[in-house]
């Protein structure tokens, strides 16, 4: 034998609840939907609200909860996460760039990276977390297809790449 639905009273019109459902961001409209089922009464029981919203009856009944408790300001309190702060601080991004910019002072691999950090700013970073950081913000990549001396002579290297150019008329 199934429960009784909880009545739900929606204090707001419903021209109130669709021009607010038009206002709010795209993951709160379900929230404002099911207020609206409610006036019209179309459904009631979180099972039924859960099937016409296509989201888990759990998700409803937390939100029909949060009506109860604080109408809809608690209904469309926004409290996810995301503001995490940055484990490599300001001081350490920037010199990390003018490391990683710098061909003669840059990085073989991200565990070098690692190392660095930890021994220049005292940052005990994971190693996925130096790998997508770098490459995130820098868009670095630390493999490297051909060796080439870091103090080898543009100059010389130049005269190396010159052309030679034929000489006409020469015969074996």
């Amino acid at each position: 034998m199934g429960r009784k639905a909880k009545i739900l009273v929606i204090k707001e019109t419903s021209v109130k609840l669709k021009q607010l459902q038009k206002q709010s961001p795209f993951h709160l409209q379900p929230r404002i939907q099911m207020l609206l089922l409610i006036k019209a009464g179309k459904a009631h029981s979180k099972q039924d609200l859960a099937d016409a919203l296509g989201v888990n009856h759990n998700s409803t009944q937390a939100w029909k909860t949060a009506y109860v408790k604080g109408g809809l300001e608690l209904l469309l309190s926004d409290k996810r996460g995301g503001k995490k702060q940055s484990v490599i601080t300001a001081k350490a991004h920037q010199k990390l760039q003018e490391r990683l910019h710098n061909p003669k002072t840059g990085f073989r691999s991200f565990t070098e990276i690692q190392q660095w950090l930890q021994t220049e700013f005292d940052i005990d970073a994971h190693y996925q977390t130096v790998n997508k950081y770098v490459k995130r913000k820098f868009g670095a990549r630390l493999k490297v297809s051909r060796k080439s001396h870091v103090q080898k002579d543009p100059a010389a290297e130049a005269v190396f790449k010159k052309p030679v150019t034929k000489i006409r008329g020469t015969s074996n």
